[in-house]
């Protein structure tokens, strides 16, 4: 009998907590939230940053934000009752907006509409056109621009038709890095009319920019001319990493050049022979790729030398500087973590721009003076050489 008294108080209990977990998961009223109070507006390249209090209501879920971009669409925006603000974003002008806030409940009860006004910062599609270059390049053309707020932009490449008034996509690149720089390339050399705009997700759109050049003739350095050099400060390459995996066309985790580690000089470097004199453009690197992208022994800063003669002496005096590089990981995501555009950029390799003012060379060095994990060792897992060996 007192088991059963027992039971019978214990369902009596589950069922009372049963409802009472009911009623705060799916409560039935008709009663509306209070509205939000004490608003204040941060405005941001793009949008604004909403600030409020919430209202007291114990069943309050959510604030959301209605507005209208400049396409005309109707947008919503949603932050949890634990939050004290929410972003409006996707603007493509500076004009002042009009934001709608509701508090709203667990029975969707609204509260009255409360009206802000915001002002947009300068979408980042025109601040990244304000920055915008293109200039003639070795094979094609180089634009560079920066992107201080880091927002993803679309920038759509074009080429004017030589045959009509069209123009024709060439590229269309996405991406997030604060001081981009990209080229096209494999361009005929003649004069050409290139156009170029940014867009971001939600379809805004900078102006047009309009540019007439000529590119630059470049071509491929035959690697099968490369050889192997040892100066002072370079080092045979370790467990099969030797230099010559430098030039054979295989790339990815397992397959380059590595030098040794714990020998206690720092920087290191690599002497290459590319056995023709050149007017190098560009020299581009690939990363140990898989888990090592942008981590591991790949280089991050590292100085390129070159001369016409073989200069076999201890310092790099007489060796003309051609460049001072760092890798840039266009996310900006800490080691360890990665973007689609930062997989890619491994994987497609580096460009690094030699000045085109720096004389003809025949021998290379690359000075590593850091790399991504900032260990006492580089790699290089394929190594490619352009520009003018005519």
């Amino acid at each position: 009998m007192k088991n059963l008294i027992i039971i019978a108080l214990l369902a009596i209990f589950i069922y009372s907590c049963e409802g009472d977990f009911q009623k705060m998961q799916d409560p039935s009223d008709s009663i509306s939230p209070d509205p939000v109070t004490n608003v204040d507006v941060k405005n941001i390249s793009g949008g604004a940053v909403i600030y409020y209090d919430t209202p007291k209501d114990e069943d309050l879920a959510y604030v959301k934000a209605i507005y209208t971009r400049a396409n005309g669409e109707r947008a919503e925006a949603k932050s949890s009752n634990y939050v004290d603000s929410l972003v409006v974003e996707g603007f493509g002008d500076t004009n002042e907006k009009e934001v709608v806030l509701y508090a709203v409940d667990r029975s969707s009860n609204e509260s009255t509409p409360l009206s802000v006004k915001v002002n947009p910062l300068t979408p980042p599609v025109k601040e990244v056109a304000k920055s915008f270059t293109l200039i003639p390049d070795f094979g094609g053309i180089q634009a560079k621009w920066e992107n201080d707020v880091m927002q993803e932009v679309g920038i759509v490449f074009l080429r004017k038709d030589t045959l009509s008034e069209n123009y024709d996509v060439l590229e269309t690149f996405y991406t997030k890095s604060k001081n981009g720089a990209r080229a096209i390339r494999k361009m005929a050399v003649k004069e050409r009319t290139f156009a170029i705009f940014m867009k971001d997700r939600w379809d805004n759109h900078s102006d047009t920019l309009f540019y007439t050049m000529t590119p630059l003739f470049e071509t491929s350095f035959d690697k099968g001319l490369f050889k192997k050099l040892l100066l002072p400060g370079d080092y045979e390459g370790v467990f099969g990493w030797v230099h010559e995996k430098m030039w054979d066309n295989q790339y990815g985790g397992g397959n380059g050049y590595s030098s040794p580690g714990g020998t206690g000089v720092w920087p290191q470097s690599v002497t290459v022979d590319l056995g023709v004199l050149g007017k190098l453009s560009r020299i581009q690197l690939k990363q140990r790729t898989d888990q090592f992208v942008f981590a591991e022994g790949n280089v991050r800063k590292f100085e390129l030398y070159g001369s016409a003669e073989l200069l076999n002496e201890e310092s790099f005096d007489g060796w003309t500087l051609l460049g001072d590089f760092e890798s840039i990981k266009p996310s900006g995501l800490p080691m360890g973590q990665n973007s689609n555009e930062d997989v890619q950029v491994a994987n497609d390799g580096e460009d690094f721009i030699v000045d085109i003012a720096a004389p003809k060379v025949r021998y290379i060095r690359i000075r590593v003076k850091e790399t991504w994990a900032a260990g006492d060792n580089f790699q290089i897992s394929e190594l490619a050489i352009f520009g003018d060996n005519r």
